[in-house]
């Protein structure tokens, strides 16, 4: 009985490994760190990452709408988990602060607590990285390599390019009206190489088009990066012309042409209206902080509010600790405990960012190794690792709060501090070491 248990699981994972390479495998992973553009609107960039932030804080005022609509003095249903989360928070903000100073830090610390928190978690939904909008990469190599303008891609006075440039895209199918990744469809990369003219590119991009759409094979020892005779762009062009779904070069109805030498005519176009595009797409949702430039944002506002909160507290006296001229000894630390509170933004942006877009790369690459089998296990860990860098990032705001509003010598005590001094490391569920991290 027990060989016949052992057995069945073994059948079952195997199954369950079968589907999910051949159904649920994803593309081969492309990866970006930057936010992609979705939409421009006017000075703005609308980035994925961006939107997906706007999403976080969209459903955390719905969250709050609906928690709140009907309050009642015996808080029950949606209102009672709402004021059970909050109280939790509130309650450790003044264990760690004080209650006129954890009051006083509540809504920055709480705000910052919630929107990375739920921004983290919603990153894990199966959109995310998975439904996007598509972009042409295909035009865009002709396009730019027909172009007449030097800067596009560094063209030199004599006529070739300076530096090499990566097309990056995927082989897309029609569906619909719509384009969709193939199942397990790997990334297809097309380099402009330095020191060639743009005709010779063009050639080299016909006989990458024909090995990757219409099964063109190369002569033994040839390679797409390598410049390409007449016959083999030649034949390229036939292999293209000959497969209806492949891309079709065009030789006439365009704005600009490429002299050919390999076929010795112009080109002006390659038409991609048939089923098959060299394309990416730009995801429409990805983790919001898997963008250095949200977690830069979030940091700097950090940053701001602990300064403002110093100053506030103990008045232009708070700068003397970054601006002691009473003995040379005492400048030096100074000016090491102004480097140290700058140092925090970098220290707050690296921090979130390396572990949310670490954990996005973790999902995309097991997604496509091992399909359905870790991928559970990895999603589990992220939601803990979204709790716990949430929890980090605020702490640490909070921590450097109580820090800049404590009393420093004869300068006297803080205002509306409790006890007058900072948490003890460790104290009140503290994580140990967290009061020294700059």
């Amino acid at each position: 009985m027990k060989r016949v248990k052992i057995l069945a699981w073994v059948v079952g994972i195997i199954i369950w490994l079968a589907i999910g390479f051949l159904i649920a495998r994803g593309p081969q992973p492309e990866l970006v760190v930057p936010g992609e553009k979705l939409w421009q609107v006017g000075p703005l960039k609308i980035t994925n990452t961006l939107f997906t932030a706007w999403i976080s804080m969209i459903i955390i005022i719905v969250i709050a709408y609906f928690g709140t609509r009907s309050m009642k003095l015996l808080p029950t249903g949606f209102q009672n988990f709402i004021e059970a989360g909050f109280s939790y928070v509130f309650d450790q903000i003044v264990e760690i602060a004080g209650d006129k100073n954890g009051r006083r830090f509540f809504t920055l610390t709480a705000t910052i607590f919630f929107f990375i928190c739920i921004a983290n978690w919603i990153a894990l939904l199966p959109v995310f990285n998975a439904i996007g909008i598509t972009e042409d990469v295909g035009h865009e190599v002709f396009h730019e390599l027909s172009s007449s303008d030097p800067d596009k891609l560094k063209l030199a006075d004599n006529g070739t390019y300076e530096e090499d440039h990566k097309f990056a895209g995927t082989k897309l199918d029609s569906a619909g009206g719509a384009f969709v990744i193939k199942n397990g469809a790997k990334s297809l990369d097309f380099t402009v190489n330095p020191g060639e003219t743009p005709a010779q590119a063009a050639d080299r991009y016909y006989v990458f088009l024909a090995e990757k759409f219409a099964d063109f094979e190369l002569p033994e020892g040839a390679s797409v990066e390598q410049p390409q005779d007449a016959s083999t762009v030649k034949a390229a062009a036939d292999a293209l012309k000959a497969d209806p779904d492949a891309p079709q070069l065009m030789t006439s109805g365009g704005e600009h042409g490429i002299e050919s030498p390999g076929l010795g005519e112009t080109i002006t176009g390659v038409d991609f209206s048939n089923s098959q595009r060299f394309g990416t797409v730009i995801p429409l949702f990805r983790s919001a902080f898997a963008d250095v430039s949200n977690t830069l944002a979030i940091a700097i506002v950090s940053f701001i509010m602990v300064e403002f909160w110093g100053i506030q507290s103990l008045g232009i006296g708070y700068l003397r600790k970054f601006f002691d001229f009473s003995s040379p000894i005492n400048f030096f630390v100074g000016f090491l405990e102004l480097i140290s509170e700058f140092v925090r933004i970098i220290s707050f942006t690296f921090r979130l960012f390396g572990n949310l877009f670490g954990g996005e790369v973790l999902i995309v690459m097991i997604t496509y190794i091992v399909p359905f089998l870790l991928v559970d296990i990895v999603y589990g860990m992220e939601l803990f690792f979204g709790f716990i860098q949430a929890a980090i990032f605020a702490l640490l705001t909070l921590v450097f709060a109580v820090m800049a509003t404590e009393s420093h010598g004869e300068e006297g005590h803080a205002e509306g501090s409790d006890d007058h001094r900072a948490p003890e490391p460790g104290a009140s569920g503290l994580p140990q070491g967290a009061a020294q991290v700059h």
